[in-house]
Order: C-alpha cells, then structure tokens, then sequence
C-alpha cells in the first residue's frame, strides 16, 4: 500500500510527461476499439448479406454443379424429389427454398447486356431475402405470372421501367437457345452495387419452363432456428446421392475476411507498442533524474524487488489511466456508430455481385472488445517499461548516490 501511494505521488512529479504518455495510449486503445467494432460490423454485414442474398444458412447443390458454379452449369441441377424433401427433415431447418442461378443477355432493342438472373420462390423468398422490402417501384413478384423485377440500376443501363417488356436470351440445360419476354413488374435497390447493377429475380415455375429443368433447380438455400448451430446441421444431414452441402461460415468471402481480421489484430498490436513506447521513454527519464534517490532507498533497506515494484507501479497507473480513457472514447465511439452507421454507399456501388457489401455499416462494439481493449493496454504498459525499470535493480547504492 505505501508502494502504491509513493507511485501515485510520482506521477504528478511530472504531470505533462505523464500526460503525454497517458494520452498515446488513450489514442491508441481508441483507435484498437474503434478498428474492431468496425471489422466486427463490416463482418456482420457481409454474412447477414450472404445468408439473404446467396446461400442461407445453408446451401445444397450437386458437388459437380458446386466444382464448375462460376460457370453455372444447368444440367448439374438438383432434382426436387420428395425423397430429397423428406431427407431434409429436421427440427432445426425452418425454410427450405429452391433456386435456380442463370446467366442471360438483356435488352429492350439491342441484346448485348449480360445480367444473372434467379428463378426463386416469391413466398418463400420473403423470409429469406425480403425482397418484397426492397422494392422501391412498382410490384413484388407474381408466382402465377410472367414478370420481373430488376435492380434499379440494371434498370437504368437497359432505359426501361415499370410495365416495360424485358427480352432474356440464355440457354437450356440441354445447351439449346431459348428466351422469352417478361413484365416489368417492380424495381428493387438491394444497395449492393454488383447486384443492383447486374441481378434480376424471375418465378421459379417461369424460370423452370424456361431453362428446361421441370422440378429442378441449381440449389437450395436453407434457413435454421440458429444461425450458430449451422456448420453441426450440415454435418447432420444426410442426404443419398452426390450433393455438396455448405453452411454459410464456409464462404470463401467470410473465410479470407476471417484471415485478414487475423492481420489487422498483428497490427494493432504494433500500434499499441509504439504508443506504449512513450511510457518506456519516460520510465527511462525517471530512472536517469531519480538514480540518487533511488541510491538512498536502496541504501536505507529496499530491496530491488521493491524499487522494481515502485516503478512497475508507475507505469502501471500511467498505462491505467490511458488505456480507461481509450477504453471510454473507444467505447462511446463505437456504440454511437453502432445506432448510426457509416454509409458506404460509394464504395459498395462499385462491388461486385459476389462481394456483397451492403451500403451501411452499423459498428458492432461488445463489452469484451472494451475490457480486452482496456486489459491489453495495461498489460503492454507495463511490459513496455519493464525493460528500463530492469536497469536500476543492477543499480549499487554507493554509485547511485555518487551521480551528479
């Protein structure tokens, strides 16, 4: 106790060195909060989308179909058996909704626009997707009907609207030409550029005639009760025949931002070194303008032990108050963004349809990240200015006392 309040009293001996050095921590456990609510809400965002938007919790295909997908191979298709359906029988799975990936050439006068298009289940597809949210003009989907809707920016780039006819060119799964004419019935704005510029959703029954794949479709999607419990759902499945099953933690995109989050934490471990630098810095100013009280202690009965502890503590209270401020800033920062969000509408305009990066990211702070935040900054406080406090314990009082 007396070493603590002796600690406490030496770090006013020089408040603006401490100050300084308090501050650089502050700003870098800040910035380290900061950094991870975002990647956490950035990683968020892209899996909430990707479980929407591209393959649900879980997703189903042939492995042949899922070996050659960039060039989306029809006749690689599932067939929605009722053997299948029954197989699929689990207390878990909620929605089970069929689709049918395809790419065409758009347009009104001239074909000469590729788009990707799905064939989806209009009701089913409300609880999964919720397009029928993102319609910003005209009309969902009709399953008894022969229309579309389009993303507002494809939209744009083939000049039609509402009630327009839109003509589609693409190939059967027989590899055989074929096409037809659909109403324009809505315009969606998913606000991810790749899809709103390229995508477009059709019936799955006009999709199916169309592509010659009658009680057929190039994947199912699946929904679960939670969302954590996926990867042991699809070990759980088991299905008879030749099928690639993948939760949706799986995707390559999550995966490589998983590694890359791995890099960024390696980063902010050198930021907060460096900040922490200034506290070794002064710790080592303490050592060279205290040798000769430090000498006196030494010489009235403490131990090295002692003074090591002394100067441990000192730099402890510094790395405490910094790194509490940069836990605060951090923490009011990140949970005031958490509610706000930050638009990315310019960068997610020029996405692709496979990086579906949606147009805010909304932070997503814990009180984990805060307190390990917090912790780590103390911790490497104390470990930065070990190093000179190490110095003054080789230190002979006799010398000590006869420096200038």
């Amino acid at each position: 106790m007396y070493l603590l309040k002796l600690a406490y009293r030496n770090f006013f001996r020089n408040t603006r060195r401490s100050i300084i050095s308090g501050i650089s921590v502050a700003i870098a456990i800040t910035v380290i909060i900061f950094a991870q609510s975002y990647m956490r809400g950035v990683i968020e965002n892209i899996s909430e989308n990707i479980v929407r938007l591209i393959s649900g919790h879980i997703r189903i295909t042939t492995k042949e179909y899922d070996r050659r997908e960039r060039m989306i191979p029809l006749s690689e298709a599932l067939d929605l058996t009722p053997e299948l359906y029954d197989e699929l029988n689990h207390e878990e799975i909620l929605i089970i909704s069929p689709r049918i990936k395809f790419g065409v050439l758009l347009g009104e006068k001239e074909l000469n626009i590729p788009a990707l298009g799905y064939a989806i289940d209009p009701d089913k597809e409300t609880n999964i997707s919720g397009l029928d949210k993102r319609i910003i003009e005209g009309s969902y989907l009709d399953a008894s009907s022969n229309g579309t809707i389009i993303g507002n920016e494809l939209a744009k780039r083939l000049d039609i609207g509402v009630g327009d006819t839109l003509t589609i060119i693409t190939r059967t799964a027989y590899d055989s030409p074929t096409g037809i004419n659909l109403l324009v019935k809505g315009i969606f704005s998913i606000g991810i550029g790749g899809m709103d510029r390229s995508v477009f959703y059709i019936p799955l029954n006009v999709g199916q005639q169309l592509l010659d794949l009658e009680d057929r479709a190039t994947e199912l999607v699946i929904i679960v009760k939670n969302p954590n419990k996926a990867i042991n759902i699809a070990r759980e499945i088991r299905l008879h025949g030749d099928y690639s099953i993948v939760p949706f933690q799986y995707n390559p995109i999550l995966k490589y931002i998983n590694t890359f989050s791995f890099v960024y934490s390696i980063f902010y471990a050198i930021i907060l070194i460096v900040a922490c630098s200034t506290i070794a810095n002064t710790m080592i100013m303490v050592v060279y303008e205290r040798t000769k009280e430090i000498g006196m202690m030494k010489a009235m009965g403490l131990n090295n032990l002692s003074v090591a502890g002394l100067l441990t503590l000192e730099a402890g209270i510094i790395g405490f108050v910094g790194s509490f401020l940069g836990a605060v800033i951090g923490g009011i920062l990140s949970y005031w963004l958490k509610y706000q969000g930050i638009d990315m509408s310019m960068m997610s305009s020029s996405t692709s349809a496979d990086m579906p990066y949606g147009p805010i990211i909304y932070f997503s702070p814990t009180p984990m990240i805060i307190i390990t935040g917090f912790l780590f900054g103390l911790l490497a406080a104390i470990i930065v200015a070990f190093l000179p406090i190490t110095r003054i314990t080789k230190l002979e009082p006799a010398k000590a006392l006869r420096t200038v």
